[in-house]
């Protein structure tokens, strides 16, 4: 006997309650390219945490109750498609895409306006740095980099 267990909420509701960006659980930069070579085939949370690049105990601790697509054996082993967590990171976990005179307040944990910018230029790097309107935190927006030649 096998049991299919797939939560997951339609895009309609989602999006009229989603208010805040989710940031616990989200993955870095190289873990998202990973992400992209899962298969189309079932992993267990170890074998998934290997191939992406995260903890074990990050499955069941955050993604499991996020509703992450998932189904368990007769014998209660937890198996994850490949294919079916990758649509679902991507639904639930979107890319924050920033303007040009925006930048990313880890503070407020929202994108904001950049009021007064000023130009730095330090070693290879060239980069506006202002101040968050809501906390006063500095923050950093990176235009050039010339060391990895970006």
């Amino acid at each position: 006997m096998t049991i299919f267990l797939k939560i997951w909420v339609n895009e309609e509701d989602y999006m009229t309650d989603q208010t805040e960006i989710i940031l616990k659980g989200r993955l870095k930069g190289y873990q998202r390219m990973r992400l992209i070579k899962l298969l189309d085939m079932e992993y267990t949370p170890g074998e998934l945490a290997i191939e992406v690049g995260f903890n074990r105990r990050q499955v069941y601790r955050v993604y499991m109750h996020q509703g992450c697509p998932h189904r368990r054996d007769n014998k209660r082993r937890l198996w994850i498609n490949g294919k079916e967590f990758q649509e679902w990171y991507e639904f639930f976990y979107p890319r924050i895409e920033l303007g040009k005179n925006e930048a990313f307040c880890l503070t407020c944990k929202k994108p904001v306006i950049m009021n007064n910018p000023h130009l730095i230029k330090k070693g290879g790097f060239i980069y506006w740095i202002c101040k968050c309107p809501n906390c006063g935190r500095k923050l950093p927006r990176i235009i050039e980099n010339k060391k990895w030649g970006k």
